[in-house]
C-alpha cells in the first residue's frame, strides 16, 4: 500500500501522503502534523536517526533497506519514510479569517507548487487555495519542495473561482489578481485581501481577472520575456506585505 501512495488516485483514496527524509520529519513533529506510521531502515536505525526527534516509538516500524528503496521516490533515499494524513478540503466557514490568502489557478508544475507553499509560509500566508486542475499539493515533489511548509499551511483544494469571489465579496476581502498587464500595487493597501496568481502558461483566464479589485503587475526594468510563478509569488506578496503594513 505504501508504494501506491506515490499515485495521486490511492492518495485521494486513502487520504494519506508519504514523506521522506529525517528534515521533513522533523519539521512535521515540531508541527504536530498528524502522522500514521515511520518507517525506519535498519541502516538508518544502527545510525540513531531518530536520536532527536520526539516520535512515540509505538509508531515506528524497522524495515528491510530494501523495502524503504521500494517504497521511496528518491534514487537515493535517506531510510527515513512517515504517512502523513490528508485533512478533509473542506470550504469556508462565514465566519473564517484567512486573510491574506493565495489562490491559485491552474498551477500545474509540482515544483512550483512546493516553491510557492515555501514561500507563503516565509511570508506568513497560512491559507492556500488551489482551483480545480491544479498539481496534487501531496505528492512527493511537492511535498519536499514546500521544505516542510506544507505541515503549516492550510490548503483547501478544488475551490472553484465564483465560490471564492462570492466569499470574498461578503467578507469585503479585496482580491489582487496577477498578470502582465496590471499596474504597480497600490500604496493604500486594504487590511484584508487575498492574491491570485495564474497557470505558467496561459495566466489568468478572463472570467476570473474580471472580479479582481485590482490586476496587479511586476515592473520590469530589462528584456526577459517573463517571470517564473514561484518567484512571482515571492516578489509580490513582499510588496503587497510591505504596503499593507507601512
Amino acid at each position: 500500500m505504501i508504494e501506491s501512495l506515490q499515485q495521486k488516485k490511492y492518495r485521494a483514496q486513502y487520504r494519506q501522503f508519504m514523506l521522506e527524509g529525517i528534515k521533513l520529519l522533523k519539521e512535521a513533529v515540531a508541527a504536530q502534523y498528524p502522522l500514521s506510521q515511520i518507517y525506519i531502515s535498519r541502516s538508518a536505525f544502527v545510525k540513531n536517526l531518530l536520536a532527536d526527534v520526539p516520535v512515540n516509538p509505538n509508531n515506528i516500524k524497522v524495515i528491510r533497506d530494501s523495502e524503504i528503496r521500494s517504497m521511496s521516490s528518491l534514487k537515493n533515499p535517506e531510510g527515513v519514510v512517515a504517512i502523513g494524513k490528508i485533512p478533509q478540503s473542506k470550504f469556508l466557514a462565514v465566519d473564517s479569517e484567512i486573510c491574506p490568502f493565495l489562490y491559485l489557478w491552474e498551477i500545474n508544475d509540482p515544483g512550483n507548487l512546493g516553491t510557492i507553499l515555501r514561500t507563503a509560509r516565509w511570508f506568513g500566508v497560512r491559507h492556500v487555495l488551489l482551483s480545480p486542475n491544479s498539481a496534487d499539493p501531496f505528492s512527493p515533489k511537492v511535498v519536499r519542495g514546500s521544505m516542510g511548509a506544507i505541515f503549516y499551511i492550510s490548503i483547501r483544494q478544488n475551490v472553484a473561482p465564483d465560490d471564492l469571489f462570492d466569499y470574498c465579496i461578503q467578507q469585503n476581502i479585496a482580491v489582487f489578481c496577477a498578470d502582465p498587464t496590471g499596474a504597480p500595487v497600490l500604496e493604500n493597501m486594504p487590511k484584508r485581501w487575498g492574491l491570485v496568481l495564474g497557470n505558467e502558461s496561459h495566466g489568468l483566464p478572463e472570467a476570473v481577472k474580471h472580479v479582481a479589485h485590482d490586476i496587479i503587475a511586476i515592473p520590469k526594468y530589462g528584456n526577459g520575456e517573463s517571470l517564473n510563478v514561484a518567484v512571482s509569488a515571492g516578489i509580490l506578496l513582499y510588496e503587497l506585505l510591505r504596503q499593507e503594513k507601512a
